[in-house]
């Protein structure tokens, strides 16, 4: 009975101490990323617009996993994920990724430089309380880090030649 009683209280002890140590993580998780494009807006923003157009610069959408709903063009699946235009204006477009119950905002921003533009890519993700979530997401930073930068490569090489 005493063991038993000291387990319990121990399992209990570290619940806390573990939902507490999440409680120091942010909440928010806003990942940039920006790459500069020697080429104008224009043609730059072409490939951002169009939903049909990321297979030739996004990795992994150069499969056949993102649909482009044919009637409505700020809709697309991408593999089990749903991407939403929810907003365009002034060279800025907001998309919201959704997948199984997690949602996360995805903005592009493209500002004019000397001879050629500037595109940032925003990742911003909302988490829950649960420990688990919050040590979770030190994974996804370094995964949406990376995905960025690749997808980033790559729109300034399809732009550029």
């Amino acid at each position: 009975m005493r063991i038993a009683k000291l387990g319990l209280i121990s399992f209990i002890v570290f619940i806390i101490l573990i939902t507490g140590i999440g409680a120091l993580f942010p909440s928010v998780i806003l990942v940039s990323r920006a790459v500069k494009i020697d080429k104008p807006m224009d043609s730059v923003t072409a490939y951002i617009n169009d939903f049909n157009k990321w297979n030739v610069w996004m990795e992994g959408a150069k499969t056949d996993d993102l649909k482009v709903f044919v009637k409505d063009s700020a809709h697309a699946v991408f593999g089990t994920t749903v991407i939403t235009l929810q907003s365009k204006q002034n060279n800025i477009w907001r998309y919201e990724w959704k997948q199984g119950g997690a949602t996360e905002i995805s903005t592009i921003r493209v500002t004019p430089e000397t001879n050629g533009c500037m595109v940032q890519w925003e990742y911003e993700q909302h988490l829950a309380w649960y420990p688990w979530a919050k040590f979770a997401s030190m994974m996804n930073d370094k995964i949406i880090e990376e995905s960025l930068e690749k997808n980033l490569a790559n729109l300034k090489q399809v732009a550029e030649h």
